[in-house]
């Protein structure tokens, strides 16, 4: 028997934008249920607990310091969080030796080094002259939305293949796809929405400086149990019919009438809910051209970070290997150590292509090369191929393919009727990070409250 609930809103997907915004929603009175598809809330945020309960992170878990949604989020919810561990040196793989060095750039070479940094410089010079809310009406979007990522890389003036392929890398791992088919007006978006290039790819000043003590997932668990019984897991909605003064919403077994919806799920999900009246070609087309990437995050897990009393921090990196880039994701306490690998786009899906042993001894035998023989035994292995997962379908966000976002971009915050839109997609200060998915569930709440 379907069982039928009336409310005034409804939230499709328990990330930490449909969280936010029912928080938010309920905070100022309203009636809210939240229908999530997985078993789990948290989306792309997925804490972990080892066999002795340590908390580790196989989806997004760094926060910046300048993400002040999600952080407001935590202490409200009485969570902390504490820095990324950076001291020592870091290691770069690359023309047959090991580069260990300090800060952001390796010591490759004057050349390499200033050419990367006159392009970094262009990059942070031309975002700026983006409006933050709606970049597709910069006065050269449409210059820049006819390019790829890809088409500006090859102009990149970098020098030095190891300089170039170091870039390209960091680059595909903000993207985790194809760069000939990613906008170049998306990623000058992108580093708008940060505020530069390198806090973009920074650990101390940067995206990477800071994690959540027990695991990024806690701040989202708080927020579900404060909202109890009103989140319903394994509940995937399928269709949303919209009536004269409300909308149906329906899963398997149960519907759902609500005043209003709010969608936060990722864009390709988008395309699975039936929705009456349909949505019109131009947002379908956004959606169709809303791709995230392939991305696997292995967490490498030992009973100590034996790696700091050896003078490394646990960032290294080595483009197009089984661990392309690496960070020091070891829970607060200290204890396991865990060291966070990443491999992007077309690498992924390559070394995913292998067995699980293969992959596993591929990775071991990275760690081993740049940190050591003790490096050989982890006590466990966990692989996170985020394109696999049935409600995510990659990572870590959706990027625009060339042409779109000057076409369809002002349709991505527009509500269709009753329905409004969330997600990390939807964000203008944080796009692509938990901050912004944060910030688009609060700014969603506050869309819901101000409708008549």
């Amino acid at each position: 028997m379907t069982e039928r609930i009336d409310t005034d809103v409804c939230v499709v997907g328990a990330g930490y934008a449909g969280l936010t915004a029912a928080r938010r929603l309920t905070q100022a009175g309203k009636a809210v249920i939240v229908l999530e598809a997985r078993d789990r809330i948290g989306g792309r945020i997925w804490t972990y607990h080892l066999p002795d309960g340590s908390p580790v992170d196989r989806g997004g878990g760094w926060v910046a310091n300048r993400h002040e949604a999600i952080l407001a989020l935590a202490n409200e919810v009485g969570v902390s969080t504490y820095k990324t561990h950076v001291d020592g040196y870091h290691l770069l793989v690359g023309d047959g030796r090991i580069h260990r060095y300090r800060g952001l750039i390796p010591k490759i070479g004057a050349a390499a080094i200033v050419t990367i940094a006159l392009a970094q410089a262009k990059l942070d010079r031309m975002a700026k002259t983006l409006p933050i809310e709606a970049p597709w009406t910069a006065k050269r979007a449409g210059e820049w939305d006819s390019q790829s990522v890809a088409w500006f890389l090859e102009r990149s003036g970098i020098r030095t293949t190891l300089a170039r392929d170091l870039f390209d890398s960091a680059v595909r791992g903000l993207f985790c796809g194809d760069l000939n088919q990613v906008s170049f007006l998306n990623m000058l978006f992108l580093i708008r929405s940060a505020g530069s290039i390198n806090t973009l790819f920074s650990i101390t000043g940067g995206y990477q400086e800071n994690l959540v003590a027990g695991g990024a997932g806690g701040v989202a668990r708080r927020v579900a149990e404060d909202l109890g019984a009103a989140v319903r897991l394994q509940t995937p909605v399928r269709a949303i019919t919209q009536r004269d003064d409300h909308v149906v919403i329906e899963a398997a077994d149960l519907t759902v009438s609500a005043r209003q919806v709010v969608v936060a799920v990722p864009p390709a999900l988008v395309l699975e809910i039936a929705f009456n009246p349909a949505l019109p070609e131009d947002r379908l087309t956004l959606y169709r051209h809303s791709i995230a990437g392939p991305e696997t995050k292995t967490l490498i897990v030992y009973d100590e970070p034996f790696w700091r009393a050896d003078g490394f921090s646990g960032q290294s990196a080595d483009p197009k290997s089984a661990a392309e880039v690496t960070i020091d994701a070891t829970p607060a306490a200290g204890a396991p150590g865990v060291i966070a690998s990443f491999t992007f786009g077309a690498i992924a899906e390559r070394f995913d292509a292998l067995d699980a042993s293969e992959r596993r001894r591929l990775v071991v035998d990275a760690m081993v090369k740049r940190f050591g023989a003790r490096a050989a035994s982890p006590s466990e292995v966990i692989e996170t191929p985020w394109w696999h997962e049935e409600w995510t379908r990659g990572c870590s966000m959706a990027h625009w393919s060339p042409g779109i976002l000057t076409k369809y971009g002002s349709l991505l915050r527009e509500p269709f009727g009753r329905v409004h839109w969330a997600g990390t997609e939807t964000a203008t200060i944080s796009y692509g990070a938990i901050d912004g998915a944060v910030r688009s569930g609060e700014r969603v709440a506050g869309e819901i409250l101000e409708t008549p």
